[in-house]
Parts: C-alpha cells; structure tokens; sequence
C-alpha cells in the first residue's frame, strides 16, 4: 500500500494493537490520523526494500516461469478487499497471498 487513500482505509481497517505495513511510495498525498495510531497503539512499518536492478531481476523470472506455479496467488477486485481481510483474519482463505485489483 503506497497511496494516501489506503493508508487512510488500513489505519481504519486496523485492529487495536494491529501493524500495517506501508511498501512503496506512490504519493505523499493525504494525511495519517497519528492520534487514532497512538491511541490504539498502531504500529506503522514503512517498507522500501527494493532498487530497479531488483524489480527487473524478479519481473524477468516472473515472466520466465522461473518462480513455478503461481496457482496459489488469488486474485480479486478492490470491491472485494474487506471481505479477503475478513476471511484471512477467520482463517478461512485458503490462498496464501490475495491481490486485489483495480481494473
């Protein structure tokens, strides 16, 4: 999550106590409710862990099918977002990773 839209909506989604993790940098739009973080005691992790080199070593193996079998990545529309938080927190999601997609 890179966009001040979805920093907005996981400070909301967020249990007490819970981390988000922001990755990449897509705008410094908006801004974070700091207070709702400290007062529900939030821990935010920013994450940037990646160089160009990075990304177009990793986008050549993905498209090699150095990588295998991707069968396990699920993929769904943004629209669908809470209800895959709902089913990975209830453990009912069988799909280790969710992409959720705008278009």
């Amino acid at each position: 999550m890179g966009g001040g839209v979805t920093r907005d909506q996981a400070i909301l989604a967020c249990r007490s106590g819970g981390v988000i993790v922001h990755i990449g940098l897509m705008d410094n739009k908006g801004s974070m409710d700091v207070r709702a973080l400290t007062l529900r005691e939030i821990t935010f992790i920013g994450a940037y862990t990646y160089t160009p080199v990075d990304l177009s070593v990793t986008l050549k193996k993905l498209h090699s099918g150095a990588l295998g079998d991707l069968g396990w990545i699920e993929q769904r529309p943004l629209s669908a977002g809470g209800e895959a938080f709902s089913e990975l927190l209830q453990g009912r999601c069988a799909a280790p990773k969710i992409v959720l997609q705008t278009g």
